[in-house]
């Protein structure tokens, strides 16, 4: 039985590929940060460890003892209820570099290392969401480590966050919200990591099935929650005359402010290879 490493296993992507791996019969090694949440994943898993990726000190060669494969969903949260005040250099790069290191010099038998990227990464190398992406897989392909770059524009899962703005009427579009983009769920990029692991692949891009304005996604939301109210649009030059104060105060939601500018901004659609709607997921959850 073969043994992955499971980064960011707590997350809503990390959990389908528990999920995902579980179905196959591989067994499961996972990072905990805490033990509360070590305790969460242990019904879940064959092994958890407690330790944090972006602090090096935590993390020591047993991490790795008989790992066959990483799958890394290990990646700061987007979600504007989220408080830290770490940055995506800080999670998204250099705690997976840490991880990464770790295996160059102590698991010579990692056969494949997958890592969940962000699409069309490389065209947004100012903001920071992005640029934290990119670097970790340059660094990864660098490394000698076969690998695999995972790369979906957006989870479904992403759009629940929203849920509670929905329900207190905040929501609102930045600009006039006509990009288009497609998410997909995050199972069937779980899906994705998994068959990786034993395919000659480099990297998988992958959408779901329909394209979406940035202004529909919104409504879909709003809708879900049982708001129909239109969506009120903010003219960028007021997003644009905020952010720097942001920036002064909370770096960390500066970064999230500028992601979400960034990407309403220009069309952001991967090749459609998911079947599940977020219609569905969406009615599903709430």
């Amino acid at each position: 039985m073969k043994t992955v490493l499971v980064l960011g296993s707590t997350g809503s992507l990390g959990s389908s590929v528990l999920e995902v791996l579980k179905q196959q019969s591989y067994k499961i090694r996972a990072t905990a940060r805490t033990e509360r949440k070590a305790e969460q994943l242990r019904p879940w898993v064959n092994e958890v460890v407690v330790c944090d990726p972006t602090d090096p000190e935590t993390l020591t060669p047993a991490l790795l003892e008989g790992v066959d494969y990483i799958i890394s969903a290990l990646g700061k949260s987007l979600s504007l209820s989220d408080q830290s005040r770490t940055s995506f250099h800080d999670v998204d790069f250099q705690g997976n570099l840490n991880v990464l290191k770790l295996a160059q010099e102590h698991g010579p038998q990692v056969k494949k290392f997958v890592y969940v990227a962000a699409f069309s990464g490389e065209n947004h190398p100012d903001v920071a969401y992005f640029k934290a992406h990119e670097d970790f897989t340059k660094a990864l392909r660098k490394s000698g480590i076969p690998s695999s770059i995972i790369k979906p524009p957006a989870l479904f899962s992403a759009f629940l966050n929203l849920l509670p703005l929905a329900r207190k009427g905040h929501l609102a579009s930045i600009g006039p919200g006509d990009a288009i983009t497609n998410p997909i769920h995050e199972h069937e990029v779980a899906e994705a990591c998994v068959q990786a692991l034993t395919l000659p692949v480099a990297t998988i891009e992958l959408g779901g099935p329909v394209a979406y304005s940035r202004l529909q996604l919104v409504e879909l939301v709003g809708k879900a929650a049982g708001k129909t109210n239109p969506i009120p649009k903010v003219p960028y030059w007021v997003v644009d005359t905020f952010l720097p104060m942001v920036r002064l105060v909370n770096r960390s939601l500066y970064e999230k402010a500028a992601f979400f500018v960034e990407v309403t901004k220009r069309d952001c659609v991967a090749p459609f290879r998911g079947k599940l709607t977020l219609e569905d997921y969406l009615a599903e959850h709430v």
